[in-house]
């Protein structure tokens, strides 16, 4: 039986995503903040008896990522599914920024899902299907002014999904991000066009047809593809030749340490 691991599980697309693999027929691993406050989360163990399991992670602490990945020692986890949608204070105009909340957006939607691949990498990498995803946002795809504090975090995120898909690549490991569409949730105040359900079904079909070679991808949930991060791909550009220069630098480092 294939193991998902999945953060944000108590609400919006976490909680879809818990249902939409328990109906599969997966295990699923969830973590939240609070599991005393995951009712709608634990609702689900009635009909899908022990193939739910319920532990508490703070995406803010790392210490409570490394305590829960000492607890699963041993488990193998087919997908790391990454959500996190920090969106406290998202509207400050320019002037009056919240740097405290901004940290902690980071924090949370990007740094703690880095902390996450570093501390759960073993258990995927002894897995079947070998696979990270994040679910991140286009909303920083020509956007209106605002929403800093979450359009920077998770457009980091895509860069740590790209650079985490070209480290783990060689193990086997797929990583990719997408955008779940305009969800129906406590952040969107309900106004969103798909149900959370309906677009965790449609990342799941993303998620099963992911490889290593369609990973370091950007996925809208129809499972076309965006930039995930912009690159200078001109080869005449100006500084176009430094890379061969850091390749360069990293055999005669291989070179030294052979001797």
């Amino acid at each position: 039986m294939p193991t998902v691991f999945l953060t944000g599980a108590n609400r919006g697309i976490g909680l879809g995503f818990a249902k939409v693999y328990l109906d599969a027929g997966w295990q699923v691993i969830a973590a939240v903040r609070n599991p005393d406050a995951a009712g709608d989360l634990k609702a689900l163990g009635v009909d899908h008896g022990d193939r739910l399991s319920i532990h508490k992670v703070d995406l803010a602490d790392s210490n409570s990522i490394d305590a829960l990945a000492t607890e699963l020692k041993g488990t193998t986890i087919d997908i790391l599914l990454g959500n996190a949608a920090k969106t406290d204070n998202p509207m400050d105009e320019f002037g009056s920024t919240n740097y405290d909340a901004w940290a902690e957006a980071f924090q949370v939607n990007c740094m703690g899902q880095m902390k996450m691949a570093e501390a759960f990498v073993e258990h995927v990498a002894a897995s079947d299907q070998k696979k990270m995803f994040f679910v991140s946002s286009r909303i920083g795809a020509k956007p209106p002014a605002g929403l800093i504090l979450f359009r920077t975090s998770k457009s980091a995120l895509n860069q740590v999904v790209m650079q985490l898909s070209l480290i783990l690549g060689p193990r086997g490991i797929a990583v990719a991000c997408g955008h779940p569409g305009f969800v129906k949730s406590k952040s969107t105040l309900d106004m969103g066009v798909f149900e959370a359900e309906e677009s965790a079904g449609y990342l799941k079909k993303i998620i099963d047809d992911l490889t290593v070679e369609t990973a370091g991808q950007f996925f809208d949930p129809d499972g076309s593809t965006l930039p995930i991060v912009t690159r200078q791909m001109n080869p005449t550009a100006f500084g176009a030749k430094a890379p061969d220069a850091w390749d360069d630098q990293a055999k005669k480092r291989e070179d030294g340490n052979a001797t």
